[in-house]
């Protein structure tokens, strides 16, 4: 009897030690997180008309992520979410402009010392990737007052041009983008065929901004008829 419960002590002092590296080696790992979601499918014209700004350019810098509240420090209703900035050299002008040919694009997702967050919801982005870009400023409830912008629609604002055609989805824009030179070199004629599109887009809505705001309106206020203030 006596040796039975040495036998179940010795086997319990295992188990703690087995747990106990068990525990330690997790700790070594980083967590991760994946972001899983329904990304709102919008149309050409939205993404043009939503942009407040559309280039080309070409990755430059990937900046350490990180956290949109660390410690609360803006407050327990401040979503806190791990974000990355993506550098981007400005190679072209579709529609907008800016002084210093540079724009930081935003994506809610990245990797710290501790984390690994991923999302469904944002491309990946790599140095000295051309890209085609439909950019936005931040309206979201995590929005700052740095200077960036974040992707119209999400990964629909995002297009690789490195990419071949048999890689892209099959829309008016990617149509466009499909019969540049897969060694990106641009091509003129279909570049200026998709900043025509642009100009008839805003063109046909003059005040699109403001139709968006007086729907917001309309929204919040159903809203607030079905689920109270």
């Amino acid at each position: 009897m006596k040796k039975s419960i040495l036998n179940i002590i010795s086997l319990m002092c295992c188990l703690t030690i087995m747990l106990t590296a068990t525990s330690c080696g997790n700790n070594a790992k980083k967590e991760e997180i994946v972001v899983d979601g329904i990304i709102p499918l919008i149309s050409e014209s939205e993404l043009i008309l939503r942009s407040d700004l559309i280039i080309e350019g070409t990755v430059s810098e990937i900046m350490d992520s990180k956290w949109s509240n660390p410690n609360n420090e803006k407050g327990e209703n401040f979503r806190n979410v791990l974000q990355t900035d993506i550098v981007v050299n400005i190679d072209n002008y579709l529609f907008g402009e800016r002084d210093d040919n540079q724009a930081i694009v935003r994506i809610d997702k990245g990797e710290d010392e501790n984390t690994i967050v991923s999302s469904d919801g944002y491309p990946d982005f790599e140095v000295n990737e051309k890209v085609l870009l439909f950019l936005s400023r931040d309206d979201s409830d995590i929005a700052t007052d740095e200077d960036y912008y974040v992707l119209t629609g999400m990964r629909q604002g995002k297009y690789d041009l490195s990419e071949s055609e048999n890689s892209r989805s099959s829309n008016t824009i990617n149509t466009y983008i499909s019969s540049m030179e897969v060694d990106n070199e641009r091509d003129t004629e279909v570049i200026d065929e998709l900043k025509d599109k642009i100009e008839k887009e805003h063109n046909m809505h003059p005040n699109y901004s403001e139709e968006q705001k007086q729907r917001q309106i309309e929204i919040d206020n159903e809203n607030k008829k079905l689920f109270g203030e």
